[in-house]
């Protein structure tokens, strides 16, 4: 998220989601990952009780990115890394950082590499 907000010249209103599913202790999503993705300037984290925010944007694993114009139109949405667990350039990045900063690449969607937000144990994708 840094490396991708770095280059995105700050014009970007940035919303992270962490979808807390039912029946889990207050603490659950309060991990590492939380407290750095709150220690970035100009990022609001937020907890997404159930997913519902997460379903209502099409989220089914975690590392979802979605962009939308200032208009609301969707200009991007799916994955910002190359591989689950990697940072470093990539289409999907690539893509986002274009749109950003006004220019327009021909990828709108990316394929998501992150765990299930859903079903964690994988038994859905078996």
């Amino acid at each position: 998220m840094n490396r991708l907000l770095a280059q995105c010249q700050n014009s970007v209103s940035v919303n992270v989601l962490f979808v807390r599913p039912k029946g889990v202790s207050d603490d659950w999503a309060h991990t590492s990952l939380r407290r750095i993705a709150e220690s970035i300037p100009g990022v609001h984290v937020a907890l997404d009780e159930n997913g519902t925010e997460a379903k209502r944007f099409g989220a089914i694993s975690s590392g979802y990115v979605v962009l939308y114009s200032p208009k609301g139109e969707l200009l991007f949405s799916g994955g910002v890394t190359g591989s689950r667990g990697h940072a470093g350039q990539n289409p999907g990045e690539d893509a986002v950082i274009a749109q950003v900063n006004g220019h327009s690449l021909p990828l709108t969607h990316s394929q998501v590499y992150g765990c299930d937000l859903f079903d964690p144990e994988g038994t859905t994708n078996k």
